[in-house]
């Protein structure tokens, strides 16, 4: 089990969901689970903005599906959860 409190937005959600939803959520933003960890994980540079766009949709339909029990992650949010290295 987890002990640790997820370090951005995007890696919440994805905790939050069991394999199979985790699926459908990449599928339904057009890309895959392991990509959106990547992101969530701050291991690849922010999302474009077309990805960016599907993702904050992806979780708004989810969002509207479990009726308000997974958060809605938006752009802002996925262009600013990671920090800048200089």
């Amino acid at each position: 089990m987890r002990k640790s409190p997820p370090k951005t937005p995007l890696l919440a959600l994805l905790r939050m969901l069991d394999d199979a939803e985790r699926a459908a959520f990449a599928a339904d933003a057009g890309t895959t689970v392991s990509y959106l960890y990547a992101l969530a994980s701050c291991q690849r540079k922010s999302a474009g903005s077309t990805l960016a766009l599907a993702i904050e949709r992806a979780s708004q339909r989810l969002n509207k599906k479990t009726k308000g029990s997974t958060p809605v992650v938006c752009m802002q949010q996925l262009a600013t959860m990671c920090p800048v290295c200089t």
